[in-house]
């Protein structure tokens, strides 16, 4: 009997070593798979920005394009304004 008693101390301690690392790795596991979720919303975030970004450069090129649109309607504004008014002036209309 106490050949026994000399065993069962040894077995009990490795099976509550052995239920503590199997809880353990049971909660490493978890975290394993919480943190690969929040991997992959991250991921798409930065995928949903990236789009975002692209986006947001081709309104700036939309824009710029606009711009230079504009000045040139401007421009050409002017040099019929310029134009109109040496017409007028030269005939003597009243070009108001």
């Amino acid at each position: 009997m106490n050949q026994w008693k000399a065993y069962i101390a040894p077995i009990l301690t490795i099976v509550f070593v052995a239920g503590g690392g199997w809880v353990t790795l049971e909660a490493v596991a978890q975290q394993n798979e919480d943190i690969e979720e929040r991997v992959a919303t991250v991921e798409e975030k930065l995928g949903q920005q990236q789009v975002i970004d692209v986006k947001v450069q081709q309104v700036e090129v939309r824009l710029e394009r606009m711009e230079a649109v504009v000045d040139k309607i401007l421009e050409i504004q002017q040099r019929q304004m310029t134009n109109q008014a040496a017409i007028c002036q030269a005939t003597g209309a009243n070009c108001r």
